[in-house]
C-alpha cells in the first residue's frame, strides 16, 4: 500500500506544469495518498499553494552527488520514509539519488509518440493503475502575486493579449517567433481587435526584443517581473500567443485562451494541452526536434526558416475565430 509517494522534476518549466495532471490523477483516485515534490528554486513558486501537494522540496539542476547540500538532501529524503518516487527526470544522477535515498523509483521514460502530459500519466499508471488521465491543467498562484497582477492591468484597455517573445537566445532554435514578424502581428491586433498588448519574454532577450516597444498600446514586461508575478499576470490576459515555452503552457493551466506558433518542437509531445489552438509551420522539415537549425549553421540569423515561414494572416484567423 502506499502512503506516501515523491513525484521528481526538476524542469523545464513547461514540463513542471505538464506533470500537474499526473499528481491530480493520483490524488483523485488515492485521495489518502501523501504526495511530495522535489524541484528547482526557480519553479518551487509554481507549486508551492497547490492543494494537491503536502510538501515542495528543492534542489539545484546542477547538483553534484557527493555534494554536503545533496547529503543533506538525501538524509531528509530518507527521513520521509517515502514508499516510492515518480522520477519524472531520469537522468543517472537524479536515479542515483533515489537509490541513495532507499527510494523504490518507477522511471519516466520520454516517448516523442504522445504527449507528455500522457506521457507522464503512463508513468503514474505502473504504480497507481486506477488513475485516470486528465483532460485539463490547473495551476494555483499566491493570492497576493494575483492581486498585484490585477492592479497592474486594471486600467488597460481589454482585451489583454500577451505576447510571449522570448526564447531566441535558448539552447533550442526553431520556437521562436521572428522579433519583426511579432511587431506587424501586434499592431494588426490592434487595428481589427484593440485592447492592450502586454509584452512578455526572457531577461537576456531584453535588447533584442526592444523592436517590440513599436507595437501600438503595448506594455513591456520584458524581464522585469520573477517568475510568480508574470504567472499571475498571464492569468489576467484574455490571450496568450507564443512559440513552445514554459509561459505558453502556464498560460493553458491558468484558462487562458493560447496559441501555440510551432516549428521544430512536434505538437504531438508538447503543443497546447488544454485551452489552445497550434499552428504549425508547413515546412516540409518540421518538426525535426532539433536543437541546433540545419539551415542556421552557416547563418548569423537568429530565427529558423520553420517559424519565418508561419504567415501573420494564419494567426489572425485563429484568434479572431
Amino acid at each position: 500500500m502506499v502512503n506516501k509517494v515523491l513525484i521528481i522534476r526538476t524542469g523545464a518549466i513547461g514540463d513542471v506544469v505538464h506533470t500537474t495532471a499526473l499528481f491530480r490523477a493520483i490524488k483523485k483516485a488515492y485521495t489518502d495518498v501523501e504526495i511530495h515534490y522535489l524541484t528547482s528554486e526557480l519553479i518551487k513558486p509554481l507549486l508551492i499553494e497547490d492543494i494537491d501537494l503536502t510538501k515542495v522540496l528543492t534542489i539545484n539542476p546542477k547538483f553534484k552527488i557527493f555534494s554536503k547540500e545533496t547529503k543533506e538532501l538525501i538524509n531528509t529524503l530518507k527521513q520521509e520514509k517515502y514508499d516510492l518516487a515518480l522520477n519524472l527526470q531520469p537522468s543517472f544522477k537524479v536515479k542515483l539519488l533515489c537509490f541513495l535515498a532507499g527510494i523504490k523509483q518507477y522511471i519516466y521514460k520520454k516517448s516523442f509518440k504522445i504527449h507528455a502530459v500522457t506521457n507522464f500519466w503512463k508513468t503514474g499508471l505502473k504504480a497507481f493503475p486506477k488513475i485516470k488521465e486528465e483532460k485539463e491543467l490547473k495551476l494555483y498562484l499566491p493570492k497576493d502575486a494575483l492581486l498585484k497582477a490585477q492592479k497592474l492591468v486594471k486600467n488597460m484597455p481589454r482585451p489583454l493579449f500577451i505576447i510571449n517573445a522570448g526564447g531566441i537566445m535558448s539552447k533550442r532554435q526553431g520556437r521562436t517567433y521572428p522579433t519583426e514578424k511579432w511587431v506587424k502581428l501586434g499592431n494588426k491586433i490592434q487595428e481589427k481587435l484593440g485592447g492592450t498588448v502586454i509584452l512578455n519574454g526572457a531577461k537576456e532577450d531584453k535588447e533584442l526584443l526592444m523592436p517590440l516597444n513599436e507595437i501600438k498600446n503595448s506594455v513591456n514586461y520584458i524581464g522585469e517581473l520573477p517568475l510568480i508575478e508574470s504567472c499571475a499576470v498571464i492569468a489576467q490576459a484574455d490571450y496568450m500567443l507564443s512559440g513552445d515555452s514554459g509561459p505558453l503552457h502556464i498560460a493553458t493551466a491558468l484558462g487562458v485562451k493560447s496559441i501555440g506558433l510551432y516549428g521544430s518542437m512536434p505538437v504531438k509531445r508538447t503543443g497546447c494541452y488544454c485551452n489552445g489552438i497550434n499552428i504549425m509551420s508547413k515546412k516540409t522539415c518540421v518538426p525535426c526536434n532539433r536543437r541546433k537549425c540545419n539551415f542556421l549553421k552557416k547563418s548569423k540569423k537568429l530565427f529558423a526558416p520553420c517559424m519565418e515561414e508561419i504567415e501573420i494572416e494564419t494567426i489572425l484567423e485563429k484568434l479572431i475565430l
